[in-house]
């Protein structure tokens, strides 16, 4: 068992581990009888407007590559849909995925993408749909040269793709790959911003602009060099400014001892 910690609340997740995506090697695809159950769920959920919205941070590395998530939340603070932003500078892959939960198990995932890794290039969107033991049991997929062109191609039964949900997980959790330590400070539009993310020098990275100095950023300031790598634990709201532009705010810095 897996728990999702989102900030500044806590919110439990059950998933079973994967390495990541996986097709069966069975050629015939049978639709399960719950198969319109299934949809009809993921669909209340997309068609629901009064989920609470949670934003993690946006991460950033040197090479381009994007990734953040927003999290779909009901009255208990229970997620119902994960949407994962994405783009892989290195594998020229980039797009949306969504993930549908009931009960804190996945029970779909959807994605639309520009899909790389294909014999020939394409914009591919994905249903896949899972049993109670989250394991893939029928997928329906549809593609088109330009993503424009996608809603009017119809979809086609395939063997189930499981999509992972980890690295959506990571994102949220700031785990891994998207853990925030200390990487210094920068300034721009007037602002002064704390960097947050992976000690490595290609790491994913993310900035929160600062709202007032507390005790633990005059610490930071004080040996910035020194404090680079420093664990952190941080709060934040994604903010518009005067010119529309998305920000993200720093509500709370603690260093991690």
């Amino acid at each position: 068992m897996k728990t999702v910690r989102f900030l500044p609340f806590l919110i439990a997740l059950t998933v079973l581990a994967s390495c990541g995506e996986k097709s069966t090697a069975e050629e015939k695809v049978t639709i399960p009888k719950n198969s319109n159950a299934l949809e009809d769920k993921m669909a209340a959920i997309e068609n629901n407007p009064s989920w609470k919205q949670f934003n993690s941070l946006a991460y950033n590395n040197n090479a381009g590559s994007k990734e953040e998530v927003i999290a779909y939340l009901n009255d208990k603070e229970e997620a119902v849909k994960l949407e994962e932003r994405f783009t892989e500078v290195e594998t020229g892959t980039y797009g949306i995925r969504f993930f549908y939960f009931s009960g804190g198990k996945k029970f779909a995932s959807r994605e639309v993408i520009f899909d790389n890794s294909l014999k020939k290039p394409a914009f591919v969107e994905r249903l896949t749909f899972y049993d109670k033991k989250e394991q893939a049991l029928y997928m329906r997929e549809r593609s088109a040269e330009f993503e424009q062109d996608l809603e009017n191609q119809s979809f086609a039964v395939k063997p189930p793709i499981e999509i992972s949900v980890d690295r959506a997980m990571q994102v949220i959790n700031q785990e891994g790959p998207f853990v925030t330590t200390f990487q210094g400070f920068a300034q721009g539009g007037g602002l002064t911003y704390v960097l947050v993310g992976e000690n490595t020098p290609d790491g994913f990275a993310s900035s929160l602009a600062i709202q007032y100095e507390s005790e633990d950023i005059k610490k930071l300031r004080m040996n910035e060099l020194g404090m680079i790598g420093t664990p952190l634990h941080v709060e934040h709201q994604t903010m518009m400014n005067d010119q529309g532009l998305k920000f993200q705010a720093l509500l709370s810095l603690r260093i991690n001892s």
